[in-house]
């Protein structure tokens, strides 16, 4: 029997529309139009709403179970876990999360990791941070300093600044993590930035900055907390909470 191969152009169009499913549903899952605990339709159901295979359905389905957001049993069949398995820190999990709208969550989360880790970070870079890393620190102040600087270089600079304090640290689960959330990190500072003068917060970076390139862990811990504090509450105003 003659078994032809799939062309390349079917395997492209096939991983688009499976690609463009996986979205969707997604999607769907953080803004909890599919809540944690149902059970996903059937390929089937699934294959009509998108008006696709069957073969696709289980590529998606794939696809979000490899990110957490899906679960599969025999006999129960395929379902939305809780949302501690889902793997936020996927690029493309983050995707969905700006697209479900959901993002002032995830910003609130994401205020809570860093309260935890970001000042322990500054503590450890103000011991151990070398003059490469501080020069990282400094080149991203400098940009936040410049009397015209805009907006969009003022967060990418922000951005640089925060991670190069967890690189800093030389702990390599915090200059990890710091790698993982640039995206959030984005997203938050984006927020955190756009409610009054973008710099009206550059003097607590420079405090920072300083208490680090002179050693100071406790003084380096303190600043980034009122930073911190800072930043949240900036973010509370925008968002009217």
């Amino acid at each position: 029997m003659d078994h032809k191969l799939p062309t390349a152009r079917a395997i492209e169009k096939r991983a688009s529309l499976h690609t463009v499913v996986a979205n969707v549903l997604g999607e769907e899952i953080i803004s909890g139009q599919l809540p944690i605990g149902d059970l996903l339709p059937t390929e089937a159901e699934l294959g009509a709403r998108f008006n696709v295979s069957r073969t696709v359905i289980r590529e998606a389905v794939k696809q979000l179970t490899s990110k957490g957001l899906l679960r599969t049993s025999s006999g129960i069949g395929t379902w939305v876990p809780p949302a501690h398995e889902w793997n936020f820190l996927d690029p493309v999990v983050f995707s969905w999360v700006k697209a479900s709208g959901d993002s002032a969550a995830m910003i609130q989360h994401l205020f809570s990791f860093r309260n935890a880790i970001e000042p322990a970070a500054a503590a450890e870079a103000a011991r151990t941070a070398t003059p490469e890393q501080l020069a990282l620190m400094k080149t991203a102040l400098d940009i936040m300093c410049a009397p015209d600087v805009d907006f969009h270089a003022w967060v990418s600079a922000d951005v640089e600044f925060h991670t190069a304090i967890y690189i800093g640290s030389n702990n390599v689960f915090m200059a990890s993590l710091a790698s993982l959330f640039r995206e959030y990190f984005q997203m938050s500072f984006s927020v955190s930035s756009s409610n009054v003068h973008f710099q009206h917060c550059l003097q607590e970076h420079v405090d920072v900055y300083e208490a680090i390139a002179e050693h100071r862990p406790a003084d380096a811990l303190a600043a980034v907390q009122v930073l911190l504090n800072h930043a949240h509450e900036d973010v509370r105003q925008v968002m009217g909470q």
